[in-house]
């Protein structure tokens, strides 16, 4: 099972990633050319194996820490031939691209899962985080409101290609994601 977590910024893609490794005590195996990990392995309660692609240790994480991107479909596919893999991040999330036709290999077994959080919860948490940083300058929605948009617009597209589509809801994400993985 390849799951590709979707969603505009603040939506809680990372978040979610971060509970998982954390329940499941993931291990980093590899790093990106910064030093710090671009994947970890963990292992699910149904004893499965997965392996996250992404950098987790600053604030906005996923697949936008992984340089040149890519690298981020070549990791997938090596790790798709071990276990499950999970992957997601703002700039793999608003393209379909390469990702989206190499779907097509995989079938039933890729699953692109969307977030439904709503935009001002989004903002909300954009503006936080920003805060967080000492960056106090008003935040200006104009393009996380575009990429919410054409967020929700790609749905429609990928179920259109005969994708597999689940909306995840964005407050009990965990639960939803471990049924795709352990039960597909």
């Amino acid at each position: 099972m390849i799951v590709n977590i979707r969603g505009t910024h603040g939506s809680g893609k990372s978040h979610i990633v971060r509970t998982l490794l954390k329940r499941y005590n993931g291990q980093a195996e590899s790093t990106n050319n910064r030093g710090n990990p671009a994947n970890y392995v963990v292992t699910l309660g149904d004893r499965s194996r997965l392996y996250v692609v992404g950098c987790y240790v600053n604030a906005c994480g996923g697949c936008d820490g992984i340089q040149p991107y890519a690298e981020i479909w070549p990791r997938v596919v090596r790790f798709a031939e071990l276990g499950h893999v999970l992957f997601e991040g703002a700039l793999v999330s608003s393209s379909y691209g390469n990702i989206g036709r190499s779907s097509e290999v995989y079938g039933d077994s890729f699953v692109f899962a969307f977030l439904d959080t709503p935009l001002a919860v989004c903002l909300s948490r954009i503006a936080a985080r920003r805060r967080a940083r000492g960056d106090n300058r008003p935040l200006n929605p104009k393009n996380t409101r575009t990429k919410y948009e054409s967020i929700q617009r790609s749905i429609g597209k990928i179920r259109e290609l005969g994708r597999r589509v689940v909306i995840l809801d964005h407050k009990k994400a965990m639960p939803q994601l471990l049924g795709v993985l352990c039960h597909g």
